[in-house]
């Protein structure tokens, strides 16, 4: 089926979730059922220019770090996660401009599973305004050991210069959380990664160690809400002279705020740092805003959904000079 208008997507979508301050978080989570949703997009071959008459988007949206103006998701009949489209404007009508403006899809991740359900591939695609040409950016693909626990991620560049593939090896306890993950990358040498849990098996420490010496890298402590969602990250780095993970000094620390709604990626019970991007947050709902606390330079990032019957997204965009809780 050829991909939909966005205003057609926007049609059916609802704003059934709540939106809040940036203080407060009063979140409440129903079920994990999701109906399938009726798109289901099947062919990548024809991409039409995307026309997005919604006031609101038009007067706010925003570049984000991933240069889409917004995104949007997809499912299939079965209800899983199907697509994603990063979607940009093909003109150069500035944003506050009553002028409605014609977009394009100029990435897009695919989602492939397997008999049993489970993801076995991720695929990011580069397209063109026309869509005259479509390229495969990089490729992950998912192994999974007898216990169904994913055991092997290899990701692949099939089009850059020279040829690249990284290989993560994962490692779990007997509680199933993953405990250790070993990564070999061409040309350099081996980085290893440590997890912790508490007593709820949440993961509250990632340390980083590179080179086949163990030298301490960094560590990522988190903090979650009531809820489960991550409500801080922070991040130490080693003193020059660090002898274990006590030598260590905070540099910046990064704040998040979440919506009543559903993430899509916590459905694919993956460990953290098995996707792409912005999708490893492992928290249960949707991002609405990120504080980098980075002194001198602070800032905050606000995003936008519009949500299907069932509470997921189907598009994301991002914010500008709009408060969380409008």
């Amino acid at each position: 089926m050829k991909f939909l208008m966005i205003a057609s997507i926007l049609a059916l979508a609802v704003t059934a979730c709540e939106k809040e301050s940036f203080t407060n978080n009063e979140d409440a989570e129903s079920g994990n059922q999701k109906m399938a949703a009726e798109l289901e997009d099947t062919s990548i071959s024809v991409i039409p220019d995307v026309v997005v008459n919604d006031s609101v988007l038009l007067n706010n949206a925003f570049v984000s770090q991933y240069c889409e103006d917004f995104l949007t998701y997809s499912y299939d009949r079965y209800g899983r996660l199907a697509f994603i489209n990063y979607i940009k404007r093909s003109t150069l009508q500035p944003v506050s401009s009553s002028v409605v403006s014609s977009r394009y899809v100029y990435m897009r991740d695919k989602f492939v599973y397997g008999f049993a359900g489970k993801l076995v591939e991720l695929i990011r695609f580069n397209l063109t305004v026309n869509s005259s040409q479509v390229s495969i950016m990089v490729t992950k693909s998912f192994k999974y050991n007898k216990s169904g626990k994913l055991a092997v991620i290899i990701t692949r560049r099939p089009y850059s210069p020279v040829a690249w593939e990284q290989t993560e090896y994962l490692y779990y306890d007997n509680l199933g959380n993953m405990v250790e993950k070993i990564v070999k990358e061409p040309y350099n040498s081996l980085y290893k990664f440590i997890y912790s849990y508490d007593k709820e098996n949440r993961l509250i420490r990632l340390a980083g160690y590179r080179d086949e010496a163990s030298r301490l890298h960094f560590i990522c402590d988190l903090y979650y809400d009531n809820l489960d969602n991550i409500e801080r990250k922070e991040f130490y780095y080693p003193y020059p002279w660090a002898a274990s993970v006590n030598d260590v000094v905070r540099k910046w620390v990064v704040y998040y705020k979440h919506d009543n709604c559903f993430n899509p990626f916590r459905d694919f019970k993956l460990p953290v740092s098995s996707l792409f991007e912005w999708m490893d947050v492992i928290s249960p709902a949707n991002i609405t805003a990120i504080s980098f606390n980075n002194n001198p330079v602070d800032r905050v990032v606000y995003y936008k959904y519009r949500y299907n019957t069932m509470n997921y997204p189907v598009l994301r965009y991002r914010v500008n000079l709009l408060p969380i809780d409008e």
